[in-house]
């Protein structure tokens, strides 16, 4: 089933950092200082051989199922690379605008609410989900196999189950598609189930909620066991892997260089064995430019009414 909003989201929808800072030195705020004492940019842990890497917290295990990235960049550059631990994804939105992250794997939505929050940040690439795809994946509306609903309609005064406040396929995108049909779900019939995996138990359990929404990564195995049901799907704009504007500019023409348009095969080339995660649903970054986003921000525009996140 093809809602206008699903057509309209499918329009829209290695790192060999030359190590020329050798000439420069770290200050205390890690501004980079080259020979002629101008600063040429700055690292989020004040030290220039250190980068920190950052992941949304939307599945259990996520920091792990993204170590290979973090080994990645640090193979390549030679750089340490630090894991951001964020407990939520406020923290990750929060650690960007606040210049405590230089590289992070986000959500559109999150992009979005970042740069709100002031976050001077860049698109390198968005992730691909499926091999020889394009950059996209999909929020999954899904049900209980012991609900009659049939239609994202019929989600009107039930509970829903949402994965988080600022997810892109887990409650901004479902929330536009839900205020299309009319369905406006009050805020005491939402349920946030946090992680997109612990989400889809929440519906398949159907206590809780016995509707609800899931990317596809997470949604698939539940539906394919017959634990879920699917109502509808819509394709999103791919989450993006994003750096600091701060950055030097070096070390971000490269990073543009080897992650935008790269595959698993980029990663592997390097030594870098992919985990299942990222065997099953990582098959690298396709090239985007900020521009890639607008259609987030016209959904924020459309449904600021009901998300405090499109106002915030």
């Amino acid at each position: 089933m093809q809602s206008p909003l699903k057509r309209g989201l499918a329009i829209a929808a290695g790192l060999t950092l030359a190590l020329g800072l050798a000439a420069c030195s770290a200050d205390s705020a890690g501004s980079t200082i080259g020979a002629d004492g101008v600063g040429e940019g700055a690292f989020a842990s004040g030290n220039a051989d250190t980068l920190v890497f950052a992941v949304l917290p939307d599945h259990e295990g996520a920091d792990q199922d993204a170590q290979p990235i973090a080994d990645w960049i640090a193979e390549i550059t030679g750089k340490n690379v630090e894991m951001f631990q964020a407990t939520d994804y406020t923290a990750v939105v929060q650690g960007l605008a606040a210049d405590q992250i230089d590289i992070a794997q986000i959500s559109a939505f999150t992009y979005y609410q970042s740069q709100n929050a002031g976050a001077d940040i860049e698109p390198i690439g968005a992730q691909i989900t499926q091999e020889g795809a394009e950059p996209g994946y999909f929020s999954v509306a899904v049900k209980n196999p012991a609900s009659d609903v049939e239609t994202l309609a019929d989600f009107a005064d039930q509970a829903v189950c949402f994965v988080n406040p600022t997810s892109t396929s887990g409650f901004a995108v479902p929330m536009g598609g839900l205020l299309e049909v009319g369905v406006t779900v009050p805020e005491g019939d939402r349920v946030f189930g946090e992680e997109h995996d612990l989400n889809a138990k929440k519906v398949a359990e159907g206590v809780d909620c016995q509707v609800g929404f899931v990317q596809d990564i997470d949604a698939d195995p539940f539906i394919e066991s017959g634990e879920l049901v699917e109502v509808q799907r819509v394709q999103v704009p791919a989450a993006p892997i994003v750096l600091q504007a701060a950055l030097p500019q070096e070390v971000k023409d490269q990073l543009f260089e080897a992650l935008a348009d790269s595959t698993q095969s980029d990663l592997t080339d390097a030594g870098i064995e992919l985990n299942e995660f990222l065997t099953d649903g990582w098959f690298g970054y396709g090239a985007v430019d900020d521009a890639y986003y607008d259609l987030i921000r016209t959904l924020c525009d459309e449904i600021a009414d009901e998300v405090e996140a499109c106002r915030a």
